[in-house]
């Protein structure tokens, strides 16, 4: 260290700084021990999420997902509106209708029931 070459009294009071600073340091790790732990129990769960979030985007970007319903292709405008039809006149009481696009179709289809 600094004190055993310049041999001052300002390298011994920084060489004494410095090892209370390492001290110092030690004694805020092994304090919030828990903390460290709990942080990286955090990192790992959300490292897993990622994970099944890119297992799952890559499925739906595929052509291995083939559903037998409910999901409409371009061109499939009846089958949607035979579908969408169906679901309204299934509804015994209300109807709660969760969809940020509304347009005078929708309005027109629950206008009818």
């Amino acid at each position: 260290m600094a004190s055993a070459i310049l041999r001052s009294d300002i390298a011994i009071k920084m060489s004494v700084e410095i090892m209370e600073a390492f001290v110092e340091m030690r004694r805020m790790l092994i304090s919030n021990a828990s903390l460290y732990y709990r942080l990286d129990n955090i990192e790992l769960k959300q490292l897993e999420a990622d994970q099944k979030f890119e297992e799952l985007f890559k499925a739906l970007e595929s052509d291995k997902l083939h559903s037998e319903k409910g999901i409409f292709y371009n061109g499939q405008v009846f089958d949607t509106y035979t579908f969408v039809s169906d679901i309204i006149r299934s509804a015994k009481s209300s109807i709660i209708l969760l969809d940020n696009y509304v347009d005078d179709t929708v309005l027109t289809l629950l206008g009818k029931r």
